[in-house]
């Protein structure tokens, strides 16, 4: 769906595009303040709308210049892969909001971007290399993950099953994998080959010299106390450049951040409307809620089961449970920013559902359900379907859309592909992308 060019949003990169409303609801978009619709005000104060606010910058990683250009460097460059053909940038572009607009992400063996991207068979093995057991979500404002009282912070879990402590805690961890990154250049299971696969990967980049001089420039505290140019580069200072590049990729120019800061034509009569039934009927900000739209908790919302599933049971995701192995956090997803959200389909843990219109209509209906979640398994505000009318569902999706800020306030080097990396292999391009030193 196309967005009103009066909507200030500035695309830096190539959009999927993606059926969100039925004609009759397209017809409603308009550009500007509309007569009708809740006063501006009133929704501000009732709701306590608020925006971003500072990045909670980790004690060991405050923002310094060259450790983000060279955590971008290493973002999009598969040297980081063990069989040299994926980067970070693969499944986290900035042709597809930071994600990839799969159902399911597409790591090693692939050819192609975002949702033409095929998978084929390790280059090492001849063995197929599958998908993802889950989709992948955007790294747009990972910086303001919450932790477990609701507050931005640096330690905030990561993932949908929240394994990870921050982002310098998950920004090595897809390396092992082998479907996402290691393929099968290191033997054993990811658990088997995750030492080595990492060892050997700092080993790689300690044999770059242009790598070793910009880690050098980028952790000065820590070369002084390493012997040897190449030491400053290890599993600490790899996974702080990379959380440092991902860190500054916040947004917070979208027609709701303008809104909250005074500008009552910011939003639409029907995205106000959208506004106020989200708060309301739709029950929408028990789960996301605060600037972020988000509490970050896990949660059960019985989503219909797809993919390959973990390892707890046969053919089924059970979410954090994957991670924690406790019953008691089976089929327990953690809650998803809904900033940008437009950008960012197909949605949930498992991509089941392609547009926010069926993402509506599933809290509105209660179907379809994951046939292993009983109405008793649900968190409470789930047992009961919304009932939602289509134009409660149109409104919506349209305050929905007003959360969408590309990037635009963004140095525009964030938001670029390099052209060259210190590996000299080639950085991960893609149809449309931006392009920069």
């Amino acid at each position: 769906m196309a967005f009103p060019r009066c909507s200030g949003i500035v695309r830096p990169f190539r959009l999927i595009t993606v059926p969100l409303l039925a004609a009759s609801a397209l017809a409603v978009a308009a550009c500007g303040d509309q007569p009708g619709g809740p006063d501006p005000d009133e929704l501000r104060q009732r709701f306590d709308l608020r925006t971003l606010g500072e990045i909670p910058y980790p004690p060991d990683n405050q923002p310094r210049r060259e450790r983000m250009l060279l955590g971008r460097l290493l973002f999009f460059d598969p040297i980081l892969s063990g069989e040299k053909d994926v980067a970070c940038g693969t499944c986290h572009h900035p042709d597809f909001a930071f994600a990839d607009g799969r159902q399911f992400g597409a790591g090693v063996s692939g050819v192609g971007l975002g949702p033409d991207r095929v998978l084929s068979v390790s280059a090492v093995t001849g063995d197929p290399i599958p998908a993802e057991a889950r989709s992948t979500p955007t790294i747009f404002n990972t910086a303001f993950a919450a932790d477990g009282e609701g507050q931005p912070s640096h330690l905030a879990p990561m993932f949908w099953d929240g394994r990870a402590v921050g982002l310098e805690g998950q920004a090595t961890m897809p390396v092992p994998s082998r479907t996402e990154m290691r393929g099968d250049a290191f033997a054993g299971s990811d658990e088997e080959a995750a030492a080595v696969t990492l060892d050997s990967i700092i080993a790689r980049l300690r044999g770059i010299p242009e790598y070793v001089a910009q880690f050098r420039s980028a952790f000065p505290d820590e070369a002084a106390q390493t012997v040897g140019d190449a030491a400053v580069i290890d599993n600490s200072t790899l996974a702080r450049a990379i959380a440092a590049y991902e860190r500054e990729l916040v947004t917070r120019n979208a027609p709701f951040d303008r809104f909250v800061a005074g500008d009552d034509g910011a939003l639409t009569a029907q995205q106000r409307e959208g506004l106020e039934s989200f708060f309301t009927t739709a029950k929408c900000f028990i789960c996301h809620r605060g600037p972020m739209f988000s509490n970050f908790q896990f949660m059960v919302t019985g989503v219909p089961r797809a993919g390959l599933g973990g390892s707890v049971l046969p053919g089924d995701d059970t979410g954090r449970e994957e991670h924690t192995g406790r019953p008691s956090d089976r089929y327990r997803f953690r809650v998803p920013t809904l900033r940008n959200v437009a950008l960012t389909a197909p949605y949930m843990h498992d991509g089941v559902f392609a547009t926010l219109d069926e993402v509506l209509r599933f809290y509105s209906e209660g179907t379809p359900r994951h046939d292993r979640v009983t109405n008793d398994d649900l968190e409470v505000v789930m047992q009961q379907p919304l009932g939602l009318t289509q134009s409660e569902v149109a409104s919506i999706i349209a305050f929905l859309e007003s959360l969408t800020d590309a990037g635009t306030q963004l140095d525009p080097l964030l938001l670029s592909v390099p052209t060259t990396v210190p590996s000299g292999l080639t950085p991960v391009f893609g149809l449309g992308a931006a392009s920069g030193n």
